[in-house]
């Protein structure tokens, strides 16, 4: 199952959050943010960017930057989301962010969401993207 070291995967915003607040119930985005993203390939859009920096302390923000020094690619995207596919996934239903996720993801083709938000756009069928829990992503690299 190490298909996935050779695919490109995003992290949603919670991956970080939960990683360096240790939070408990969480361990495993612990152990992927701080020893499994050399064995990945990361897309990290614009919207998580914000995301993070609206979330998270300067403090966090370099425990981010360190941790994604560390990983095996990393492809920044800077560019806004293309509004007629934030505006489709919203006609389906998802929040604002997540409509935003989602058509970065659409459109660069990236295959896999790594988020711990179990239920990111459950009400909508046939997402071009599967959604992981970093849970799941370290045992396919294992």
């Amino acid at each position: 199952m190490n298909f996935i070291r050779e695919e490109v995967v995003a992290l949603d915003t919670n991956q970080f959050i939960f990683a360096l607040r240790q939070d408990i119930n969480y361990p495993s985005c612990r152990i992927l943010l701080f020893e499994r993203l050399k064995d990945i390939n990361i897309y990290l859009p614009l919207q998580v960017l914000l995301e993070l920096q609206r979330n998270l302390s300067n403090s966090e923000m370099r425990g981010v930057m360190l941790a994604l020094s560390k990983t095996k690619n990393i492809t920044w995207d800077y560019t806004l989301a293309p509004l007629a596919l934030v505006k489709k996934w919203e006609e389906q239903g998802a929040k604002k962010g997540d409509a935003v996720i989602a058509a970065h993801l659409e459109f660069n083709n990236i295959q896999y969401l790594i988020s711990e938000n179990r239920h990111f756009l459950r009400e909508i069928s046939h997402l071009p993207f599967n959604v992981l829990s970093s849970t799941e992503l370290i045992a396919y690299l294992d």
